[in-house]
């Protein structure tokens, strides 16, 4: 009777332990809700604090790594925990590149994060894209208004482009190689730039050019010191380049020569001059003296003559083809001994020659003929 009264004891006692432990459990095991990154698990625990649910799920959690509540808050039943792990995300802004570290999984969390919009850029990763732990390179082109000036207008645009070169092609505006672009096709435009084209166009083309002649001077004794005559004409050679023109925007900018060779030398003038004096009669000027002819020829009024002709020059020319003091044709001229041009001619001598035509044809040769009796 003892042993089954003890077994009953003991019985009852083991039953009432159950008892309070049940109460003790349900007291101590809470349900919380733990979210990884964005990722939602419930989880049951003993622990008391975040940070020992974090040791106990094994999660390490690193500087730059965001947990909330703080890791030493008391966690009680349907608590929640929050872990965003820190991650790398490399912008390359217009060439520059930077390094942020943020906790949004994608590109456009993270722009959000960062206070960032890139509105109408160009962007090397869409901004869904998801950014793993070990992090996230993008490329990102802003949107730059700009200006090109071209062919004597403007044209304006906004686009997405880093070089100079980008935005030509954006802007739809053509070059070739010999255009010149400011500032240069590799650089980086800034938003409100305005870029410049100069158009060039070279052309190359032959010219010829005349190469002068030189004159050279021979005595002849025979002949009178103001006497003269051309033994050989000159001549002009001829030299051919090939010039390269440059013309910027439709104006000459510069000229160079290529390449140059002469095709024919010149060839030099002779001409003959007489170192004879003449024996009487001198030289005479404005008409008056030259060389006596006799017969009364040389005691009239040559000086009178040329004054109406020729108002006394004798290097007067008239258009309809007369020359000197006394108004020679050429073909005159020569028929009384006459050589060149009457005006090349000393007055002496345009006096001379003149005798000499009145001696062979009269007074009639001149309008003014009359004047040789005043």
């Amino acid at each position: 009777m003892r042993t089954k009264a003890l077994i009953g004891v003991v019985g009852l006692g083991m039953v009432g332990a159950l008892g309070i432990g049940g109460v003790a459990y349900a007291t101590l095991d809470k349900a919380v809700t733990l979210s990884v990154d964005g990722k939602l698990r419930t989880i049951h625990t003993f622990d008391s604090t975040v940070a020992d649910v974090l040791k106990a799920e094994k999660l390490q959690i690193g500087p730059r790594d965001l947990v909330a509540p703080a890791q030493s808050t008391k966690i009680t039943d349907g608590s929640r925990i929050a872990v965003r792990y820190g991650r790398p995300l490399t912008l390359t802004v217009d060439g520059e590149k930077k390094t942020h570290w943020v906790t949004a999984t994608n590109v456009g969390g993270a722009f959000n994060e960062l206070g960032v919009r890139f509105t109408g850029a160009r962007l090397s990763a869409s901004r869904s894209v998801g950014i793993e732990r070990k992090g996230l390179d993008v490329d990102v082109r802003t949107l730059k208004r700009l200006v090109i000036k071209h062919d004597g207008t403007q044209t304006a645009f906004s686009a997405p482009v880093l070089t100079v070169s980008q935005a030509l092609s954006a802007g739809g505006v053509k070059i070739d190689d010999d255009d010149r672009i400011r500032p240069a096709l590799s650089d980086v435009v800034d938003n409100d730039a305005t870029i410049t084209i100069n158009r060039v166009e070279v052309r190359k083309r032959p010219v010829n050019l005349a190469i002068p002649y030189q004159t050279i001077r021979k005595t002849d004794s025979s002949m009178y010191k103001d006497q003269s005559r051309v033994e050989r004409a000159g001549e002009r050679g001829v030299k051919a380049q090939v010039v390269e023109t440059v013309y910027v925007d439709g104006k000459k900018s510069k000229a160079t020569v290529l390449s140059e060779k002469v095709v024919r030398g010149p060839v030099a003038k002779i001409v003959v001059v007489g170192t004879k004096a003449r024996p009487s009669g001198g030289s005479g000027g404005g008409g008056g003296g030259g060389g006596d002819v006799g017969g009364g020829v040389d005691d009239l009024n040559w000086a009178a003559l040329a004054q109406c002709e020729s108002s006394g020059n004798p290097r007067a020319v008239n258009p309809a083809g007369y020359y000197g003091l006394y108004q020679f044709s050429l073909s005159t001229w020569r028929s009384v001994g006459g050589t060149g041009n009457p005006i090349d001619a000393s007055p002496a001598e345009q006096t001379y020659r003149a005798k000499l035509l009145y001696k062979k044809a009269g007074a009639g040769q001149w309008t003014c003929g009359s004047r040789l009796f005043t």
